[in-house]
């Protein structure tokens, strides 16, 4: 029982909580933070408010040696501990119905190994784990000034107002610190409250804890169908509650008031299975199914204005048993388990041990956890063995084996490059290649899809069995690309040193290359040398000198085309004659005639 007060009360910190497991509350008074005064020790102040001597214990060197106090244990630690062990027992004699009954534990261990001088010789005892155990008073004079004033300010449910609720101003005016030392004296007044029945006893969570009704909740919880919808999760609990009597067995350990162990169970209303089969009955609990749907985390509004709520009109058959709607077949033709709507099937990558989820043809899949014990009451959704108490909202599956497998074929024929294509993406991500996929990823992820589309066509009649086969299949190729990935990064000819055929033949492809090149650019260097070599020649020869020919001893100078013979012609008049081709001399040519007439 963790000890804590409304928010403007100094919080109770707890015993040992490090040592034997119980979680400390940080002491806090009026919203300001509790500053230890090390200046003064506690113990001294103890010793004054009992009207002892004050002394200065003897203490060792170097400060609190908490470490070594919790891996080799003194005599007297190990024995508070068994003692409180003991007291938590089933044939303990303890009375844990008492307000503070936990607190009144671990003094009355404490005081029996008088724990007070072994954690004074350790010098923990400012450590927080201890803190303010050390001024506890043993033997406190109850009818001192200082008890009665404790009695009066910090009422017996102040122990318990963690697990109950008490009214913010109860237990304003206690100040625990000053209340400390006499604190045997507040536990001994709540047992005699308890007795002239002046306050109701507490939850007795050790009876309730062992009790047999208890067990067979778990059980009847973690069998009963609470995955179809938040209307199957409240009625699973609910009618748990109601059939394994669990109603009584809270009342009969008073705690129908904890808000841990009763949580509102005393008030529920449990319905006959007559009542749970009438018109009304089913009426409303088809209906919550479908409004209530778990598709979504939190209920919708009109799920909870018409199932969920305290007074919704179809809240008080929530203690009527939850139907099994499942809707779907499993990958192997089976339908899921009634309890928690998921398909249990083997692993695809040989590992023992099965997997539970949806069909692998599902549109939508979501796997909750419902077990954890983060609810109120606590037990109502505690898993107490082994594994998870699981939960499988699946939409959009098969409801039949011939379903499947047209959905399985259909599937793999329109998605299969598409879904290799993203696959390859995803793999070059991870393995951190910057240009994509590389060749031989992208020669891989064509073997697989022919492998894949094999099995669909090796049968005449598709079999559901193929998923599997599927599965198989690419998580094989999966693992294959993730280490070509590796091996050849984003070179898609870099080849490992590991593969003695490739890294021959990647070398012998090598020498040919470097042929190939010299062969080619000797080639070239010849074809060029030629060409040269043939134009130097031609331009040689080009340069060699023209003759002159003169023109005929007379005085007619023919412009244009030649005249032709018998031609008549005036002296002193230019006669039109054809074109004709003269030898002249070349430019730069020093055999310049003298006269052109």
């Amino acid at each position: 029982m963790a000890m804590a007060v409304p928010a403007s009360t100094l919080l109770l910190p707890l015993l040992l909580a490090t040592l034997v497991g119980t979680p400390f509350v940080a002491a806090e008074s009026d919203g300001q933070a509790l500053v230890l005064r090390s200046g003064s020790p506690l113990q001294r102040i103890a010793a004054a408010l009992r009207g002892a001597v004050t002394e200065e214990p003897r203490r060792l060197q170097g400060g609190c040696r908490a470490t070594a106090m919790r891996l080799m244990p003194p005599p007297a630690l190990k024995g508070y501990q068994q003692c409180f062990q003991d007291k938590l027992s089933e044939n303990s004699t303890h009375d844990w119905s008492v307000p503070g009954a936990e607190l009144d534990a671990q003094v009355d261990c404490w005081c029996q190994h008088n724990l007070t001088h072994t954690i004074q010789e350790y010098q923990c005892c400012d450590h927080a784990d201890l803190y303010p155990m050390c001024t506890v008073n043993c033997e406190p004079d109850c009818n001192s000034d200082l008890a009665k004033t404790c009695i009066s300010e910090c009422p017996s449910m102040c122990f318990e107002s963690s697990e109950y609720i008490v009214s913010e101003g109860l237990c304003k005016s206690c100040d625990w610190l000053k209340c400390w030392p006499a604190l045997k004296c507040l536990t001994k007044y709540a047992q005699l409250r308890i007795e002239n029945g002046t306050i109701n006893k507490t939850c007795h969570e050790k009876r309730f804890t062992n009790g047999a009704q208890l067990g067979k909740y778990w059980q009847c919880w973690k069998d009963a169908p609470k995955h179809s919808s938040h209307w199957a999760v409240l009625s699973s609990v609910v009618h748990c509650v109601c059939r394994e009597g669990m109603i009584e067995h809270t009342r009969e350990q008073s705690c129908c008031d904890s808000v841990l162990y009763g949580g509102g169970v005393c008030d529920l209303q449990c319905m006959s299975e007559a009542a749970c089969s009438t018109q009304e009955a089913q009426t409303c609990i088809h209906t919550c199914q479908s409004r209530c749907t778990s598709y979504e985390i939190a209920p919708s509004e009109d799920c909870m204005s018409y199932c969920l709520e305290k007074n919704a009109p179809c809240r008080k058959f929530a203690a009527c048993s939850p139907p099994m709607l499942a809707g779907l077949v499993c990958d192997d033709g089976r339908w899921p388990e009634a309890s928690s709507g998921c398909c249990s099937m083997n692993q695809t990558n040989g590992r023992p041990g099965q997997l539970l989820g949806c069909p692998r043809l599902c549109d939508t899949q979501h796997i909750w956890r419902l077990d954890g014990g983060r609810s109120i009451p606590w037990w109502s959704r505690w898993q107490p063995g082994p594994g998870i108490v699981a939960q499988c909202t699946c939409k959009g599956c098969p409801t039949s084996s011939s379903e499947a497998v047209l959905k399985l074929d259909r599937t793999v024929s329109d998605g299969i490059w598409d879904n290799g294509q993203m696959m390859l993406v995803d793999i070059a991500r991870r393995q951190g290649l910057l240009h994509g996929p590389n060749r031989r990823m992208q020669e891989l992820m064509v073997m697989r899809n022919d492998r894949i589309l094999e099995v669909l066509k090796g049968t005449e009649q598709p079999d559901r069995a193929n998923s599997f086969l599927i599965a198989q299949i690419n998580d094989e190729y999966t693992e294959r690309i993730s280490e070509a990935a590796k091996s050849f990064g984003d070179d898609g000819y870099m080849l490992t040193h590991n593969d003695a055929e490739l890294q021959a033949a990647a070398e012998k492809e090598t020498k040919n290359s470097i042929v190939y090149f010299i062969t080619t650019a000797g080639g070239c260097t010849i074809a060029i040398v030629a060409a040269i070599a043939c134009a130097t020649r031609v331009i040689m020869r080009r340069r060699k000198a023209t003759p002159i020919i003169q023109f005929g001893n007379n005085n007619e100078v023919v412009i244009g085309n030649p005249v032709g013979e018998g031609a008549t012609t005036v002296s002193g008049t230019p006669v039109t004659g054809a074109p004709v081709t003269v030898s002249a001399p070349t430019k730069g040519s020093r055999d310049t005639p003298k006269e052109l007439s």
